[in-house]
C-alpha cells in the first residue's frame, strides 16, 4: 500500500441482507423501510445535525454504498464512500401554515415510494418544522439492507438522550463489529448447503416438493411455497405506490386485553388487525374466510451490531372469525407453531442458499412467495421511558414498514408506554387508506372491549 493511501473499509452482507437488496430490483417488492419520529418543538438544526453526524460514525454502514460482486465472487458488500456528505442526505423543511402531521405523513409515503440513488448511501433523513405551528417531526427512509426493525428502532435511539437538558452529550454507543452469528434459533437450523439444495428443488417442482419437505422436518416449505393469489378477493392489485396512516392506542389497553385472552401482547396486535380486515371487507361487501399474513420474528441479541438484519419471517393463513375472543386465541396457536421450526430461516440461512442464485430467479422465487399474502404485521418494542431529540421530546415513533407484496404492513411501535400504530399501504390494493385505518381501529377497539368486560366481571 502506498504511503498516503487508506484501506477501504468494506462489511459484506449477509445472506439476510443480500437477499432484501437484491429483491429491491421489483419497485413491488422493494424494501423500503421510513420511520416518523413526532416532536413536541422544533429542535435546534445544527444540534440535530451533529446528532445525526456521530451516529454515521458510529455506525458506518450509514457511511456506506452497496456495491456488487461478480457472480459466483460472494454477497454483495457496504463499502464506505470516502465522499460521504451528510448534507446530501439530511434536510430540513418547513411546512406552511395550519399544517398537521397529515402533512408529515404525506411527506413520508412520497419517500417511502420512491428509490434509492445507487451511488449513495441508502438512507435519508428529513427534519419537518411548522408542524400544528410549534411542532416538529423528524421523518428517517433506510433500505431494509441495512437494518431490520429492532435493529432500527435501537440505532435510531442512539440519536436520543433521556432528559430534555442533558448535562453531557453522549455520543451513540460504538457498533460492534460485523458478521457475529445470532444465537439461540439460527444455532438449530440446516446448513446453508442443505438449505440451497431444498430451494433448488422447490423452484424446480414447488408444488411436487412441498410434502417432502415438510416431512424432513424443515419450514423450508411453508417459507417458500408460492402463495398463487391472495385470500382477499378485495384486495388484490399490487404496485410500488404508497399511502401512510398513523394512530395511537389506548395506553395499557394492549396488555390488559392480553392478560384477559391469556395471550400475549403480539397475539392481540394481530388479532386486532384481522378483525379490522374484518371490518373492512364487510363495508366493501366483500366476503373474507381467512387471510395469509407475513410477520417478522425477532432473532437478535444483544452481542448483534446495531446495522444488519437479524430476523426469521413465517407465513401463516388466519382464519376471520366472529367470536373476537377466539380469534385471539386461533392467532396464538398458529404463531406458536412456527416458534420452534427448525428450517424457518432467513437470516443467513435460507437466504444464504438463495442469494447464490441469480439476482432475476432469485426476485422470481420471492415474489411468488410474497405476492401471495394478504398483509404482514410488525412487533417492535420502543424505548421503554421517556426520550428527547436535541432538547425536543418525542411523542411519537410510526414505523412504516414495506407491505412486501402484500396489501398493506401494519407495525406496533411501544415506547414509554405508549403504542403508536403506523400503516403503509399498497394503493393497487386499498385505494381508500383512510378507511381502511378506521377499520382497523376498530377492529382494535373490538379487541379491546374483551379487557373491559374482565373487568366488569371481576
Amino acid at each position: 500500500m502506498m504511503a498516503g493511501s487508506r484501506e477501504r473499509v468494506s462489511d459484506t452482507m449477509s445472506g439476510a441482507d443480500a437477499l432484501l437488496w437484491t429483491i429491491g430490483r421489483d419497485p413491488v417488492l422493494r424494501p423500503t423501510v421510513v420511520a416518523v419520529l413526532a416532536l413536541d418543538r422544533t429542535p435546534g438544526w445544527s444540534d440535530v445535525q451533529a446528532r445525526v453526524r456521530l451516529l454515521t460514525q458510529a455506525v458506518p454502514r450509514l457511511r456506506s454504498c452497496a456495491v456488487l460482486r461478480a457472480p459466483g465472487r460472494g454477497r454483495p458488500e457496504f463499502v464506505e464512500d470516502s465522499r460521504f456528505d451528510l448534507d446530501i442526505h439530511l434536510r430540513r423543511t418547513v411546512l406552511p401554515a395550519q399544517a398537521s402531521f397529515r402533512d408529515v405523513l404525506d411527506i413520508a409515503q412520497v419517500m417511502g415510494t420512491t428509490g434509492f440513488d445507487p451511488e449513495l448511501p441508502p438512507w435519508e433523513a428529513v427534519l419537518v418544522e411548522g408542524v400544528d405551528e410549534e411542532r416538529a417531526a423528524l421523518i428517517v427512509k433506510l433500505h431494509h439492507a441495512l437494518v431490520d426493525g429492532v435493529g432500527g428502532i435501537a440505532m435510531l435511539s442512539q440519536l436520543l438522550d433521556r432528559r430534555r437538558h442533558p448535562r453531557h452529550e453522549p455520543a451513540p454507543a460504538a457498533a460492534a463489529p460485523y458478521g457475529r452469528k445470532t444465537r439461540g434459533l439460527l444455532e438449530q437450523l440446516p446448513a446453508p448447503r442443505r438449505v440451497l439444495e431444498e430451494v433448488l428443488r422447490a423452484t424446480a417442482d414447488p408444488i411436487g416438493q412441498i410434502d417432502r419437505l415438510v416431512s424432513t422436518g424443515t419450514s423450508v416449505a411453508r417459507l417458500l411455497a408460492p402463495a398463487g393469489k391472495p385470500l382477499s378477493a378485495l384486495m388484490t392489485g399490487r404496485s410500488s405506490r404508497r399511502s401512510f396512516e398513523a394512530f395511537d392506542l389506548v395506553p395499557g389497553a394492549l396488555r390488559q386485553a392480553a392478560a384477559s385472552t391469556g395471550g400475549t401482547i403480539n397475539d392481540v396486535f394481530v388479532a386486532a388487525v384481522v378483525c379490522g380486515l374484518g371490518h373492512y371487507h364487510d363495508f366493501h361487501g366483500s366476503a373474507l374466510g381467512g387471510l395469509r399474513a407475513l410477520m417478522p420474528v425477532n432473532v437478535r441479541v444483544d452481542a448483534d451490531p446495531l446495522g444488519g438484519n437479524r430476523f426469521v419471517p413465517a407465513r401463516f393463513v388466519i382464519p376471520v372469525l366472529a367470536d373476537t375472543a377466539a380469534c385471539v386465541q386461533e392467532v396464538r396457536r398458529i404463531t406458536g407453531s412456527w416458534k420452534h421450526a427448525p428450517g424457518l430461516a432467513l437470516s443467513d440461512v435460507v437466504a444464504a442458499g438463495l442469494s447464490l442464485l441469480p439476482p432475476p430467479v432469485v426476485t422470481a422465487i420471492w415474489g411468488s412467495m410474497l405476492r401471495g399474502d394478504d398483509f404482514c404485521v410488525t412487533n417492535v418494542p420502543g424505548v421503554p421511558y421517556e426520550t428527547y431529540l436535541a432538547g425536543s421530546r418525542v411523542d411519537g415513533f410510526y414505523a412504516f414498514a414495506p407491505p412486501s407484496g402484500a396489501a398493506l404492513n401494519v407495525s406496533l411501535v411501544t415506547p414509554a408506554g405508549r403504542a403508536c400504530v403506523g400503516i403503509s399501504v399498497d394503493t393497487a390494493a386499498i385505494p381508500d387508506s383512510p378507511k381502511l385505518a378506521a377499520s382497523l381501529e376498530e377492529g382494535f377497539a373490538e379487541i379491546f372491549g374483551l379487557g373491559r368486560s374482565l373487568d366488569e366481571a371481576l
